[in-house]
């Protein structure tokens, strides 16, 4: 073999390299391409989430005394209460009640006469996007305590020899419990 032979091989097989390498060389990139696109496509799914977690709407109710309910705005964003039920008790309002977000404000709803029982609560609510919400929860008003009164005057005599007395009302001492469920959206109307 001559030093031409040689030389033509030795280039015929780098020629061959180049190829392959370039091949390589593309399917790299397309790799990248796909990679890059993909990681944008989960990281705007990540900031999705984040706004949304950023702005969440929640509230929580509580007892007071008196039988009284504390609403609170425990979320992110400032609500508006146009309406709330509580068993057969509601109260729409004209001009909605601002709950702001971060001075953690209340409103206080109170539930005269208590009804005992258990009784689904629902606030209408809505934010400063204007979208719509409704939270659930449950307010509960049940007996705990019955106490007689101390009769004041002697039972009266019947002819038979029975003893009868006159009407005595019964105390029943209440207690109310709250809570809340959830907070979701939902197109409510009024």
């Amino acid at each position: 073999m001559n030093e031409n032979e040689i030389i033509l091989k030795v280039l015929n097989s780098l020629s061959k390299d180049n190829t392959l390498l370039s091949y390589l060389n593309v399917v790299g990139i397309w790799i990248a391409a796909i990679g890059a696109v993909y990681f944008g496509y989960r990281q705007y799914q990540i900031n999705k989430r984040m706004q949304e977690l950023a702005d969440y709407v929640a509230v929580s109710i509580s007892p007071q005394e008196n039988f009284t309910l504390q609403l609170s705005n425990v979320g992110r964003s400032n609500l508006y209460l146009h309406k709330w039920e509580i068993g057969s008790l509601n109260e729409t309002y004209v001009k909605p009640w601002l709950l702001p977000a971060e001075i953690k404000s209340k409103i206080l709803i109170g539930l005269h006469p208590p009804q005992v029982g258990q009784h689904l609560a629902k606030f209408y609510l809505t934010d400063e996007g204007n979208q719509k919400f409704v939270a659930t929860g449950e307010v509960a008003i049940e007996p705990i305590a019955f106490q007689l009164p101390i009769s004041t005057t002697p039972p009266q005599q019947q002819e038979a020899g029975t003893q009868i007395s006159g009407f005595q009302p019964l105390n029943v001492q209440l207690r109310m419990r709250a809570w809340a469920y959830k907070t979701e959206k939902y197109e409510w109307t009024i």
